[in-house]
Formats: C-alpha cells, sequence, structure tokens
C-alpha cells in the first residue's frame, strides 16, 4: 500500500525509473533526429517517392513477376531516365542558345526584330520602350556596353539559381535512389510502420497511414502528374510553332505549374508576342491549341486529387497551397497530408463515440391486445 513506507518507496523507486527511462529514450531520439537533419529532406523525398510510385512497383512485381530487387531496380532507373532526360535536353538547348547569341553579338548582327510602330502608342511607356527596342535591335553592344554592372550582377544571380538548380536535381536523384532500396524492402517496413502506428492508436493509427498514402499519391497524380502533361504539349505545341527558347519556357511552365501559379503566367504573354510576330492564320492555329491546355490542370487535377479519399478537395487543396509556400515543393506533398490527418482527427472527436453509434434502441415489446389476453 501506498501508506506504508515499502509502498511510498516503491512509487519513488519507479517514478524515478520511469523518469530515466523516458530521459533516455528522448535523448536517443534527439540525437537520432540531430544526425538525419542533414538529410532529411533527401529521405523525405525519397519516402515520398517510394509511396508514390508503390502501384507501379506492385504492377511489375505481379505482372512482370520480377523480385523484389529487380523490380526497384528497373522502376529507379526508369525515374532517374525520367529526371536527367529534359534537365540534360534544357541545359544542352540553353548552351548552344547562348553560344549562339554570343557569336551574333561578336559579328554584331540583329538579335531583335525592329519594333512594331504600335508599341510607340502604349500609354506612358510607349516612347521609351520603342526607343530602347530599336536601339537593341540595331546595335545590342552598345546597351551592353552601358550597363556591364548591371548586367554583371544578372549574371552572378543567374549562375547562383543555376547552381542551386542543380544541386536540387542531383538531391532529387539521390532520393530516387534512396525510394528503390525503400521499394526493394517495402513489405517490410510497411508492416512495421502499420504496428507501429497501430501501437500508438491502435486502428485509428494504421486508418492515418492509409490516409498519408493515398494522399501522397493523388497529390503526385494530381499536381505533378497534371503539370508534366500539361508543360509537355505545350512545349510541343511550341516546337512545332518555333518559338525561340521553348524548352527553357516549358521547363518554367513546368515549375509553375507544380508550385500552383500555373503557366498562365508566362504563356500569355507568349501568345501576344506570336499575334504580333507572326502571321494570323499560325497565330489563330498557336492559340486555338494553346488556350484549351492552359485550363487542362483546372479539370484534371481535381478529379485526380480527389479519386478515393474521404477528406473534401478544399482540404486538399489549402494543403497543397499552404504547404507549398511553407515548405517548398517538399511541402507540396506534405501539407496535404497534415491537413487530411488533422481534418479526421477533427471529425472523430466531433462524431458520436463508437459505443452510441453502435448502441441500438431495445426493441419494443409487443403490448398485449384485449383480444389476445382472452
Amino acid at each position: 500500500m501506498i501508506e506504508t513506507e515499502q509502498g511510498r518507496l516503491a512509487v519513488s523507486r519507479f517514478t524515478i525509473d520511469m523518469a530515466v527511462k523516458l530521459a533516455l529514450i528522448a535523448g536517443v531520439s534527439w540525437g537520432s533526429l540531430m544526425l538525419l537533419r542533414p538529410v532529411a529532406p533527401l529521405l523525405l523525398w525519397a519516402v515520398i517517392l517510394a509511396v508514390a510510385v508503390f502501384p507501379l512497383y506492385r504492377l511489375m512485381r505481379t505482372h512482370a513477376r520480377l523480385r523484389p530487387g529487380l523490380a526497384a531496380t528497373v522502376l529507379s532507373i526508369l525515374l532517374l531516365a525520367l529526371l536527367m532526360t529534359p534537365v540534360i535536353l534544357l541545359s544542352v538547348s540553353a548552351i548552344d542558345s547562348l553560344d549562339a547569341y554570343g557569336g551574333m553579338l561578336m559579328r554584331g548582327e540583329h538579335i531583335l526584330p525592329p519594333a512594331p510602330e504600335s508599341v510607340r502608342a502604349w500609354p506612358m511607356v510607349g516612347e521609351r520602350l520603342y526607343e530602347l527596342w530599336n536601339t537593341t535591335a540595331s546595335d545590342a553592344r552598345v546597351i551592353l556596353k552601358g550597363h556591364v554592372t548591371q548586367i554583371a550582377s544578372v549574371g552572378r544571380f543567374v549562375g547562383r539559381v543555376a547552381a542551386g538548380v542543380a544541386l536540387e536535381v542531383l538531391q532529387f536523384a539521390a532520393a530516387i535512389i534512396v525510394a528503390g532500396v525503400l521499394l526493394a524492402y517495402s513489405e517490410g517496413l510497411a508492416s512495421m510502420l502499420r504496428d507501429f502506428a497501430g501501437r500508438v492508436a491502435d486502428a485509428r493509427g494504421r486508418h492515418f497511414v492509409e490516409i498519408a498514402s493515398s494522399t501522397i499519391r493523388n497529390v503526385s497524380q494530381g499536381v505533378i502528374g497534371v503539370a508534366l502533361l500539361q508543360s509537355a504539349l505545350l512545349g510541343l505545341g511550341m516546337l512545332i510553332a518555333d518559338v525561340p527558347f521553348s524548352g527553357a519556357i516549358t521547363f518554367v511552365c513546368l515549375v509553375l505549374a507544380i508550385v500552383q501559379v500555373g503557366p498562365n503566367v508566362i504563356m500569355i504573354p507568349v501568345i501576344i508576342w506570336y499575334w504580333i510576330d507572326m502571321p494570323a492564320a499560325h497565330a489563330a492555329l498557336f492559340t486555338v491549341y494553346t488556350a484549351p491546355l492552359l485550363l487542362l490542370d483546372n479539370v484534371l487535377r481535381p478529379i485526380l486529387m480527389a479519386r478515393g479519399l474521404q477528406t473534401p478537395m478544399a482540404v486538399i487543396l489549402a494543403g497543397v497551397i499552404c504547404g507549398t509556400l511553407s515548405g517548398g515543393l517538399i511541402g507540396l506533398f506534405v501539407g496535404p497530408v497534415v491537413l487530411a490527418v488533422f481534418y479526421d482527427l477533427v471529425m472523430s472527436w466531433m462524431g458520436p463515440p463508437p459505443q452510441a453509434a453502435d448502441e441500438s434502441p431495445p426493441a419494443a415489446e409487443p403490448v398485449a391486445t384485449s383480444s389476445s389476453a382472452e
């Protein structure tokens, strides 16, 4: 009993033991998190990629009869090719374009066509823009010599951006390799994760794991998949229409579509330029092809992101937008998962308790009538 001296001593010893155990667990957990902190973004991307492509991995396992390691290796190679091919093509295109324009500058050739007379009539900036445009079109070296400092600062900024993009691409490639390792051991890892979630919150914890995996897959299909499809179709149209820098514009469209800004920001000026510089028939065909593609994400994204989820579409979209603003590209996936789990927690807390939901009112006993009593 606690009232006795021996009971109080036992309670005190139990409390001290529990405090020491909790302190050791907290210390080990904190130390592990600090060790993993430098590679935390890479591991998070690897988990997101593994969850997103797991249906394709399972399809390769069941239909192609591949072993886990071989299926994960083949899928990783395909993902690396899908990542590196457009990056290499874009880099080669940018280098070739810069080299060509540099040669034109050295030879004193015209880079820009003369400004249209309609530019002069633009309010406020029309006259100055018209003169600057014609000066640049006649001899761009005059503009370059007069703004060496500004051009150098812009070049340094572009160099920093290019270095950051290259680092992100390398990190993403490493995440693909780690995702392949996770897929190779996916059965054991998934079982361990479900057991851990069940240990924390019983059946509700396993339900949260299912919500997280379904949300990641739907967001990857509704955001990344639609962005890839939309930018690829826009790039194909610009390539056929012979739009300058079509590769760079396609890459910008892809980035803008992923971060939920949309490609309209850059494609509408491209369409306007095409109407100014190209024949009306060609511009009309280009507009008819491009305009529906600018609305493609508004149609496909809600359908793909809400498929198979009980979480409202507004919650998923809010998680995508807020997660992107707060955490960048990783937040694009983490935000919807957090809000979906939070929404399910709130709905479970507001709903009736399980006992009240399962209980049904007892059936009323039949009342004996006077005729039956007789």
